[in-house]
C-alpha cells in the first residue's frame, strides 16, 4: 500500500547548546566591548537558521509502499520490503527508517531503525525479515522516516500510514502417531481406490521377489514350496475422514499469548488436520463462526487446505452461540470420526455427544483445563473417560518441539 507523509521538525540538544553559546558570547562581548566576540556571536546565531534552511529545502514529503505476502506460516521467516521515495528541491542524505512491529513479529536480522539500501536521496528500499511467533492477523506499520541537517541540530520526521496486515497460519506439530485407518468417510461414504500396494499395515498377499525388496519380507514357507524367493506384500489404507469441532465461546479463552487455552486448541486442531490430510483423509472444521472442508479428492487440495488453515488463523473466542447449537444444526452420518476441542463443560454439548456415540461415532474430546492457565475451574465434559484427553499448560506445543504433548496425540485412535 502506498502512503504519503508530511515532515514535522524537532530540535536537538545541540541546538540548545548553540543558543546558550550565542547568549554567552553576546553578553561577554557587550560587557567587555570586544569586537571579535560580536563576530563569533553573530556566527553562532546564524548556524541554526542555516542548518534549518538546508533541511527545510530538502524533500518536503515522503511516500512509501510496503510489500509482503498476504499470509505466512507460524515460525517461518517472512520477508518485508519497503519502497521509499522523497519529493523536494534537494536530496535527503541522512534518511533513517523506523518500522512499528507487534511483539508477535520480531525482527530476525539487523536493528529496525536504519538507512534504506541503495538510497540516492530520492528513492530507495529497505528489506527486513520477521519471524511470526503466533498465528493470527497481525499489523505491520506505521512507518516513520527521519532526516537531519548535516550538523544534527534539527530532525524532520514523517509518518507513513496506514498499515498493512499479514495472516499467520498455525504450523502443525510433527508428531509420529499410530495409523487410524478406516474407510475414508465423513460418515459411511467409501472412496474409490481406498488402498495402495506397498509397505503398510494390512496384509495384502505374497508375490515373487523383485530386486530391491527387503529380505526381511521374504515369505519362507512359499519360498520353500516353490523354490523361488517370495515376499509378503502389504496394502496401505487411507486415513478415515475427520470432523474437528473447535469451541470459540468467550469463556473458552483463558491465558495470554501462546500460553492460552485457545492457542493450544488451535495448535492441536492444525496438527490433527494436517496428519489426516497427509494420510489421504478429508477434514471438516466447524466453529461457531463458520466451517471449512478439505476434501481428499478435491481438484485443488492445496487451496482447500489454505482455506481451512486460514480459518484456524483467524479463530477468536468471541462467539455467543454454543458449540452444541452449531453442531446440532449439521447433518452427520453415523460412524463419523469426531474430535471436539473445548475449555468448558456444556450439558447441551454432552447430550449431543452422547447421542452421537449411540450412533457409532468415533469420538475424542480435548479438554483444555482453564485452571492450569490461571483461570477458574470448570466442569469436565460429560463423556466417558476413555474419550477424554485433558490438556494442561505443562503440555506446551512450543516447548521442546511439543515433546510433552506428543504422547497424548499418539494415543489418538
Amino acid at each position: 500500500m502506498r502512503t504519503v507523509g508530511r515532515k514535522t521538525s524537532t530540535s536537538s540538544i545541540k541546538a540548545f547548546v548553540i543558543t546558550v553559546a550565542f547568549i554567552f558570547l553576546f553578553t561577554v562581548a557587550l560587557l567587555l566591548d570586544i569586537q571579535y566576540l560580536y563576530f563569533m556571536a553573530v556566527m553562532a546565531a546564524l548556524i541554526q537558521p542555516i542548518a534549518y534552511g538546508i533541511v527545510a529545502l530538502a524533500p518536503t514529503s515522503y511516500s512509501g509502499q510496503r510489500r509482503h505476502v498476504s499470509s505466512a506460516i507460524e515460525g517461518k521467516p517472512l520477508r518485508v520490503t519497503l519502497e521509499l521515495s522523497a519529493q523536494g528541491r534537494f536530496p535527503a542524505t541522512t534518511l533513517e527508517v523506523d518500522e512499528v512491529l507487534p511483539p508477535s513479529l520480531p525482527r530476525t536480522d539487523e536493528p529496525l531503525r536504519r538507512k534504506p539500501e541503495s538510497w540516492d536521496g530520492y528513492t530507495g528500499t529497505l528489506t527486513y525479515t520477521v519471524e511470526p511467533l503466533l498465528r493470527g492477523v497481525h499489523t505491520l506499520g506505521p512507518t516513520r522516516v527521519e532526516t537531519t541537517d548535516p550538523l544534527g541540530l534539527f530532525s524532520f520526521s514523517a509518518d507513513l500510514a496506514p498499515t498493512t496486515e499479514v495472516v499467520v497460519h498455525p504450523s502443525p506439530l510433527t508428531v509420529r502417531v499410530a495409523q487410524s485407518g478406516g474407510e475414508g468417510r465423513f460418515g459411511v461414504r467409501e472412496r474409490e481406490g481406498k488402498a495402495q500396494r506397498g509397505d503398510g499395515l494390512e496384509f495384502h498377499g505374497v508375490r515373487e521377489y523383485h530386486p530391491g525388496d527387503s529380505l526381511r519380507r521374504v515369505h519362507w514357507r512359499t519360498t520353500a514350496r516353490t523354490g523361488r524367493l517370495a515376499v509378503v506384500e502389504f496394502e496401505k489404507a487411507f486415513e478415515q475422514d475427520l470432523v474437528i469441532a473447535l469451541d470459540l465461546t468467550k469463556e473458552t479463552h483463558v491465558g495470554s499469548g501462546r500460553e492460552s487455552t485457545l492457542e493450544y486448541a488451535v495448535k492441536i486442531a492444525a496438527t490433527l488436520a494436517d496428519r489426516t490430510a497427509t494420510r489421504g483423509g478429508g477434514v471438516m472444521l466447524f466453529t461457531q463462526t463458520g466451517k471449512a472442508t478439505l476434501d481428499a479428492r478435491s481438484s485443488d487440495p492445496e487451496a482447500a487446505r489454505y482455506r481451512l488453515f486460514d480459518q484456524l488463523a483467524r479463530a477468536q473466542a468471541t462467539a455467543d452461540v454454543s458449540l452444541a447449537a452449531t453442531l446440532s444444526a449439521q447433518q452427520f452420518r453415523p460412524g463419523t470420526r469426531l474430535v471436539v476441542l473445548t475449555a468448558a463443560g456444556d450439558p447441551a454439548l454432552d447430550a449431543w455427544l452422547t447421542r452421537r456415540l449411540s450412533l457409532g461415532d468415533s469420538l475424542e474430546v480435548y479438554y483444555f483445563d482453564p485452571l492450569s492457565f490461571g483461570g477458574r475451574a470448570t466442569r469436565l465434559p460429560g463423556v466417558p473417560p476413555t474419550f477424554l484427553k485433558r490438556i494442561e499448560k505443562k503440555h506446551s506445543p512450543w516447548e521442546e518441539g511439543g515433546k510433552h504433548l506428543e504422547p497424548i496425540l499418539r494415543e489418538s485412535r
